[in-house]
């Protein structure tokens, strides 16, 4: 594997820092400098094909690891139209970066749409916020990073986990057993389970080469869409024990707080462990996925009101329970207290602004020929500040529209 020569990487690192403020020679910043991710592909780089390629983590004034052997490829959906690609990357071994946990696969998220650049990373550490002892909710987490590739700048990113088997501690695939742990991300707005069948979705685990395994959510979206409410509800084998309601509780309020018009019918994943002999089958879980689309602006970065509602056939029947629907209202109540307070989440937001630093500005700066594919001529400053307004103004609706159902 060809490594990347150091002359490369000195210079890579003094253009990132010299316009800021960075003095080499001293060592004297006022930016926090981000650590860099120096990306050489073997090769062009397609959504479908894993090209070879060697990746590097540079600290400031360092790096760490050497370099690392594995393959990358074009990441998302409707994204790889737009001119700064987000990167799948797979390396030949597992490595810990950044005080993340340990893996061998991780995603270059590149925000494009996402002036603020943090919406993925202020959603994912909120959902992780709201873990609990055996109450655990899983998201990526994450860590902002500058990206160079073949030795070209290409702006800030967010390193990310990927969602899989291994992230969510499911267990090994097992060919002799006769059920398996499951994974299952919905790729368009069929989630609604308000259907039979599978459509809609991707097999992520088992790993779909090992053959197709889809019986669990066949299952579950046949008895959400097809059954009566008194088996729907019914306390030993109804809902809740398919269904973890404190997981989906949270998750629907995540969804409604960000109000990712993205995240109620697409996008979403849902799991499930694999059952053990003579114990209860386990039951499924949300973990949230894609949330460029939150926070007052849509999938195309255009803007989006504050006073919408979003659910899906699922999360509608679970309301209709008064018992469901009292647990709902208090949990909210519960969390905006803290975890959904709105200065708890300004100060993530002002937390993200201080890490990101002038590489914001760098990047805008990189992108600045891209400026056609926004709706408007939004600045990161511009988008922080609306971000911190649309909060205040969504969480209060939020209260008065929780509270309104609650007393009915």
């Amino acid at each position: 594997m060809k490594q990347f020569p150091l002359l490369i990487l000195t210079f890579a690192w003094a253009a990132l820092t010299w316009a800021d403020g960075f003095d080499p020679r001293s060592g004297a910043t006022t930016d926090p400098r981000l650590p860099i991710i120096a990306l050489e592909a073997k090769g062009s780089i397609a959504p479908d094909t894993k090209t070879p390629c060697a990746v590097r983590l540079l600290l400031p004034g360092t790096d760490t690891g050497g370099t690392l052997p594995g393959v990358v490829r074009i990441h998302g959906a409707s994204s790889q139209g737009y001119p700064k690609k987000s990167f799948g990357v797979t390396l030949d071994r597992p490595v810990e970066w950044l005080g993340m946990p340990r893996g061998p696969s991780w995603v270059l998220n590149a925000a494009f749409v996402d002036r603020s650049l943090m919406r993925h990373k202020l959603s994912y550490d909120l959902f992780r916020s709201l873990s609990d002892t055996n109450a655990p909710r899983y998201a990526a987490a994450s860590r902002f990073v500058e990206v160079m590739l073949n030795g070209q700048y290409q702006g800030a990113y967010l390193l990310m986990q990927r969602v899989d088997r291994a992230m969510l501690g499911l267990r090994s695939f097992d060919s002799n057993a006769p059920q398996h742990a499951c994974l299952y991300k919905a790729n368009d707005h069929c989630a609604t389970f308000d259907r039979l069948g599978h459509d809609g979705y991707e097999q992520r685990e088992p790993n779909p080469l090992l053959g197709e395994y889809w019986g669990p959510l066949d299952r579950f979206n046949r008895f959400v869409s097809s059954t009566g409410a008194s088996e729907f509800f019914d306390p030993a084998k109804g809902i809740s024990a398919r269904l973890d309601l404190g997981n989906t509780i949270d998750f629907h309020l995540l969804v409604l707080l960000t109000s990712n018009t993205d995240g109620f019918d697409k996008n979403l994943i849902l799991a499930r462990e694999a059952p053990l002999t003579n114990t209860p089958i386990p039951r499924f879980f949300f973990v949230p996925w894609d949330y460029d689309a939150t926070f007052g602006r849509d999938w195309d970065s255009s803007h989006v009101g504050w006073n919408r509602w979003l659910s899906n056939h699922l999360f509608d029947r679970m309301l209709t329970n008064p018992e469901y629907l009292k647990r709902f209202a208090a949990r909210w109540q519960q969390l905006r207290q803290r975890e959904f307070s709105v200065q708890t989440i300004r100060r993530m937001i002002d937390d993200n602004v201080e890490t990101l630093g002038a590489a914001a500005n760098r990047n805008a700066a990189r992108w600045q020929d891209a400026a056609s594919y926004y709706p408007d001529r939004l600045a990161f400053q511009e988008d922080v500040a609306q971000m911190k307004d649309w909060i205040a103004k969504r969480t209060k609706w939020l209260d008065q529209e929780i509270a309104r159902m609650a007393a009915n």
